[in-house]
């Protein structure tokens, strides 16, 4: 199922990326050392600096932004966070900006703006538009499965978001509701049953099909100027995790993680998402993802206050909250 995605330029193609750093001329790199240490022979050209040391707090990004030279392309290659650090830099200094993802488990490379973690809460800031967006099916294909299958978690979000946002009107506490973006939300949804086993198997039109699909959510939160009907209860859950844990796993894989459990939580039809993620293949359990019931249940544990100091928006989390029902429910969830 393609969607008829509005949102930035990108490109789609096998072996798109290689050499493509020979067309840009100067270039800064923003880049994981371990995705770069495969990549750059690929790249073509040479970097004046590769960034591979960076946190996501303001005042950090703007020091290195400062430190960037004016007469440089600015190139995102890997997941979320270097995503995010390049749309700053190329925001605050007003040069051009190449996205080349790696993997698909965030939608950062869609977005315009950069998920800060300031203070320990997650805000958005920024506006950031890039030249393209190179989707490189032999760089995706050549990834491990599991990095393909986590790509679901940000459109798998708008089931939960959507049910949150709904809340968050009947009791006043949020932004309007606007049914096209509603009806959207849906849409996405479908759109991963329908792509599933191609996602599962990391084809072609798989790969094309999620990233369209982030595609779409990007540029819809732009023309909203809010998130709300695709972040919710499911990523307040893993920005949680994160500041109880001191950790963080796959973005994806924690959203997927946050849907799971919030959708029961809910009572929002968790079979619908089991079935997804089920189908795609995407790693959920915690023995998978490397971390333990213990953390899980003290997230749901610290969940509402977090919640609540952070601002975030109102969802189940707010009503009438209940840790003992809500580990039962994770439990539950995730035990398929």
């Amino acid at each position: 199922m393609f969607l008829a995605s509005n949102g930035f330029p990108v490109r789609y193609g096998h072996g798109i990326a290689s050499g493509f750093g020979e067309q840009l001329g100067r270039t800064v790199v923003v880049a994981d050392p371990d995705v770069w240490s495969w990549f750059a022979n690929s790249f073509g050209g040479s970097p004046i600096t590769v960034i591979d040391q960076y946190d996501l707090n303001p005042d950090h990004l703007d020091q290195l932004a400062q430190s960037i030279p004016g007469d440089v392309s600015i190139v995102g290659v890997g997941g979320g966070v270097a995503m995010d650090v390049a749309k700053w830099i190329h925001w605050r200094r007003s040069i051009p900006l190449v996205q080349i993802p790696t993997l698909p488990s965030v939608n950062a490379c869609f977005t315009r703006m950069t998920a800060l973690r300031d203070s320990g809460r997650v805000r958005y800031q920024g506006d950031a538009v890039p030249d393209v967006v190179l989707v490189d099916y032999q760089i995706f294909q050549d990834a491990p499965r599991e990095l393909i299958r986590a790509g679901i978690g940000d459109v798998l979000s708008c089931h939960t978001a959507l049910w949150d946002w709904r809340l968050g009107v009947l009791f006043g506490h949020t932004i309007g509701w606007d049914d096209p973006s509603a009806g959207a939300s849906m849409r996405y949804v479908d759109g991963l049953r329908s792509s599933a086993m191609e996602i599962r198997d990391a084809t072609d039109d798989g790969i094309k099909s999620l990233m369209e699909m982030h595609r779409e959510i990007g540029w819809r939160c732009h023309e909203l100027q809010h998130a709300r009907f695709e972040e919710g209860s499911e990523h307040f859950f893993a920005y949680c995790f994160e500041e109880v844990t001191g950790r963080t796993i796959l973005h994806g894989e924690l959203v997927t993680l946050g849907v799971l459990i919030m959708s029961a939580v809910q009572g929002n039809s968790p079979h619908l998402p089991q079935e997804i993620v089920a189908t795609v293949g995407t790693r959920h359990k915690p023995s998978q993802l490397n971390i333990t019931w213990a953390e899980i249940e003290a997230t749901i544990d610290r969940l509402a206050e977090f919640t609540i100091a952070g601002d975030y928006w109102y969802s189940v989390i707010n009503e009438n909250f209940d840790v003992d029902l809500a580990k039962e429910s994770a439990h539950a969830a995730l035990n398929f």
